[in-house]
């Protein structure tokens, strides 16, 4: 009977408590994935002889994450319509996305402060495979050199807990607070629709 009175929950009376629950299990699922993603590409970028190309596995790598935790918004709104109730407003979607991102950037950074433990020379080796990848690059050694200054430097400015939280959550919680809107869009039922 609790379950019932739960699954018709009105859309006014919906919290962030209530959104919580979802937004944490997609954040969780969608934050391991995009951690062992980014971890596996840095380490095939590690182990990699240097190419010399622009487009190396991490650039693209950061694209595909990106588009993965995208999913974030849709699947806690998707989570949100099963688990909680079948109601919910375009405003409340977008909040549910923008914490789902949230909780995806808190997380991934503690994974990365974990990892730091387990493999503390990862940053700096994979610092070094990017400097000795713009070195194989043809190009004249002046613009050489401040490309490998400027990425050395935000490779492991990025790598920074609170550098990571600091621009994760807005760039991650926005881009599925979009992405929430949609997913109340595809899933999310009208109060005038009739059930049966």
């Amino acid at each position: 009977m609790e379950d019932e009175q739960a699954m018709d929950k009105a859309p006014d009376s919906i919290s962030i408590g209530d959104m919580l629950p979802s937004a944490t299990v997609v954040g969780l699922i969608f934050s391991i994935i995009t951690f062992a993603i980014s971890l596996a590409v840095g380490y095939y970028e590690i182990s990699s002889e240097p190419s010399g190309s622009l487009f190396s596995a991490s650039t693209i790598s950061g694209s595909i994450i990106c588009l993965v935790s995208l999913l974030g918004g849709v699947l806690a709104v998707w989570h949100f319509v099963k688990e909680v109730s079948p109601y919910i407003k375009l405003g409340q979607g977008a909040a549910l996305g923008f914490l789902t991102g949230a909780v995806m950037v808190i997380l991934s950074a503690v994974y990365g402060e974990i990892w730091s433990f387990i493999d503390p020379d990862y940053t700096d080796k994979l610092v070094e495979a990017t400097i000795a990848n713009f070195e194989a690059m043809e190009m004249p050694d002046a613009q050489k050199d401040a490309m490998i200054d400027s990425v050395a430097g935000s490779v492991r400015q990025q790598s920074s807990f609170v550098s990571q939280v600091l621009w994760g959550i807005p760039v991650s919680g926005i881009l599925n607070l979009l992405t929430g809107m949609v997913g109340v869009k595809i899933f999310a039922k009208k109060e005038d629709e009739e059930t049966f």
